[in-house]
């Protein structure tokens, strides 16, 4: 969206909107492989049409099957024609048929559709959102109230950065994997040597159990005096579990998915439904093959962009399920990691630059 100066008008500010809005090209904002923000403006223009990063059609996936469905109709409505096996009782059972079925398909997707970007939506706010606020916090109230050690400081936030990695990590390589892909922290300059090999001597629940070495920070720290009263110690106390929380709802969540009978039929529902609507709408075609040519462009158009979208759908579900696996639209873990150090850091920089006033009244 542009921005606008304090001397720029309405006008200008609309005509500037309706520019960019029109303006040709990809909507998708990326980094890296990842899309990171898009356009909403544009997005609700005809210049969505011009948008291919990140979007489900780039799926090879929803193009085969969209073939099979055009092959059965083809097929269906050769043999129609040839076989000269027109009947207009049964050309109409046919595409009531398919539309009951899309009625059916539609609601369940839709429902489908809801439960997964909440559970999507969960995943980033209440997993990695309570990560990313209880460092920010921890990182403000440690600095301000009870030390100013940057070692210290820093290893809360290395800490916490380690436990979404080690997300992203286990998603990716598999629990198997994990231990060998441990390195990975120390390259990203994340953990050091010594502190991956602590994990991997134990190397069980490492997202979550990551947060005991910061609450033995804040208990060190309250064992030395520092933290001044209970009520002090029991707000950092509940800081790192508000973390470690989230990295505990972010492994319930990924080992619990939708149930798989409701997966499954809505995968069969949404399969059995475009292979009648290509018998129907083939059956149609090949009665109607010697009438008008505009109603078999129009049969055509309905048998591909149908099973087109509902396949999307399927698959659009498919792949935020699991926004860990490292894909084109999944959560930006180097995105995450620049904001939780740059959040956390910016804290602990602020209160090394405290204005005139507030240096009186220290």
């Amino acid at each position: 969206m542009p921005s606008a100066s304090p001397n720029t008008s309405d006008s200008d500010i609309e005509q500037d909107l309706l520019a960019s809005a029109y303006e040709a090209s990809d909507s998708a904002v990326t980094a890296g492989k990842y899309v990171v923000d898009y356009d909403p403006e544009r997005l609700s223009t005809i210049m969505v049409l011009l948008t291919w990063r990140g979007t489900v059609f780039r799926n090879a996936i929803l193009w085969v099957e969209q073939l099979l469905v055009v092959g059965v109709y083809v097929a269906t409505a050769f043999i129609v024609h040839r076989g000269d096996m027109r009947d207009e009782e049964v050309q109409k059972d046919a595409t009531g048929l398919a539309d009951k079925m899309a009625t059916l398909a539609a609601f369940l997707l839709g429902f489908y559709t809801s439960l997964t970007v909440s559970r999507w939506w969960r995943l980033r706010t209440d997993g990695i959102g309570n990560i990313w606020s209880a460092t920010s916090q921890l990182s403000l109230f440690l600095s301000q109230f009870v030390t100013r050690d940057k070692q210290i400081l820093d290893a809360v936030r290395r800490y916490a950065r380690a436990s979404l990695t080690i997300i992203f990590l286990k998603r990716r390589y598999g629990a198997q994997r994990l231990s060998e892909k441990l390195d990975i922290l120390i390259s990203d300059g994340i953990l050091l040597e010594d502190e991956v090999e602590q994990l991997r001597k134990y190397n069980n629940n490492l997202a979550e159990s990551i947060w005991t070495w910061i609450a033995h920070i804040v208990a060190d720290l309250d064992k030395k005096g520092k933290i001044k009263g209970e009520v002090m110690l029991n707000f950092l106390m509940e800081r790192v579990n508000l973390g470690r929380s989230g990295a505990a709802l972010i492994g319930a969540q990924l080992g619990t998915p939708i149930p798989l009978p409701y997966i499954h039929l809505m995968g069969i529902l949404v399969k059995i439904h475009n292979g009648i609507l290509g018998i129907t709408l083939g059956f149609v075609l090949g009665c109607s093959w010697q009438e008008s040519w505009s109603a078999r462009v129009l049969l055509s158009i309905k048998v591909f962009f149908i099973p087109l979208l509902y396949n999307a759908i399927l698959l659009v579900n498919a792949v935020l399920a699991d926004p860990f696996n490292g894909e084109v639209n999944d959560f930006p873990v180097a995105k995450y990691q620049l904001g939780i150090e740059g959040d956390g850091a910016s804290y602990v920089d602020a209160g090394d630059h405290l204005p005139a006033l507030l240096k009186k009244t220290a």
